[in-house]
């Protein structure tokens, strides 16, 4: 079986690397697709694609650009949908899942519990919803933001235009949370893949910073799941219709859990080193266990 890995990355970058070393065991090849040699064709009939570098097309794609991904990247992923190659993530769920307010808008309506939050597109909108949350310290957001990048933590109105204004991109927005407190609280960062939890790690944000990206800390354990925590975070993944998710998940002082973040292009290195799993070869298990193909010669 032939998984194409669309990604910007090259096959140094952690979970490109495992993943194409893992096919590799189970008999399988794993390919890099670089957007830019992607040539795409509307016309008469089904819709074209030519990959350079790839004689045949994959048999499946995997996307692997983050919430970063731009329009191009996108147009391609649902132009691999409509030649009729099977996509995990699809277009629809990473559309939503690329945008936080799209994903808590989603997760909210289905019930799901999420951070108090607000879409801002001024200074005055702001305000507003600072007073409703309850005043200062308030998070921002860029809605793209990944690693940690483009979240701060406004905590008085004698910075607060100066963050705003330099976050907030007018075209899309910015988003304005309610902060939960450090004190008590347990980040918990959980990788769904289908229907069940394959790797739970609670991350610790360093004493002088209030983000617990792995990214931004390095410091991660492995824990075990509760089973309500669980379910919140496979239904959290279906509600966004995605196959595979790094779910984060904030437990605050007094034991209420809400959903942060449903990223549908996970990394792993900080999972794998915490909790031993191998998670690249349970990705690859998923996507030939659900689509078929014969190992590949």
């Amino acid at each position: 079986m032939l998984i194409g890995i669309l990604s910007v990355r090259n096959h140094r970058y952690h979970p490109n690397r495992r993943m194409i070393e893992a096919a590799g065991k189970q008999g399988h090849k794993a390919s890099l697709i670089h957007p830019r040699d992607c040539f795409f064709e509307i016309g008469a009939g089904s819709p074209k694609l030519e990959i350079r570098g790839i004689d045949a097309g994959p048999d499946v794609l995997l996307p692997r650009i983050g919430a970063t991904i731009n329009d191009y990247a996108l147009a391609l992923v649902r132009h691999f949908e409509l030649t009729g190659i099977p996509v995990v993530n699809g277009f629809q769920p990473v559309l939503l899942a690329r945008n936080k307010f799209l994903s808590l808008q989603n997760l909210a309506r289905k019930g799901i519990p999420v951070p108090d939050s607000h879409l801002i597109g001024n200074f005055q909108l702001f305000k507003e919803a600072v007073r409703k949350i309850g005043g200062y310290p308030v998070v921002a957001k860029t809605l793209s933001s990944r690693q940690g990048t483009g979240v701060v933590l406004v905590e008085s109105s004698a910075t607060a235009e100066f963050i705003i204004h330099n976050l907030l991109d007018k075209s899309r927005g910015l988003l304005i949370q309610e902060y939960i407190p450090s004190k008590g609280r347990r980040d918990i960062r959980v990788f769904v893949l289908g229907s069940r939890v394959v790797g739970t790690m609670e991350l610790r944000p360093k004493p002088t910073d209030f983000r617990s990206n792995i990214h931004l800390t390095g410091r991660g354990r492995a824990v075990t799941l509760g089973q309500g925590l669980a379910k919140l975070a496979i239904r959290s993944t279906r509600t966004l219709g995605l196959e595979i998710s790094g779910t984060d998940i904030i437990v605050d002082g007094s034991g209420t859990a809400k959903v942060v973040e449903v990223n549908y292009s996970p990394g792993f290195r900080g999972l794998e080193a915490a909790t031993g799993q191998d998670i690249a070869s349970q990705i690859i298990n998923y996507v030939v266990g659900k689509y078929g193909g014969a190992s590949c010669t």
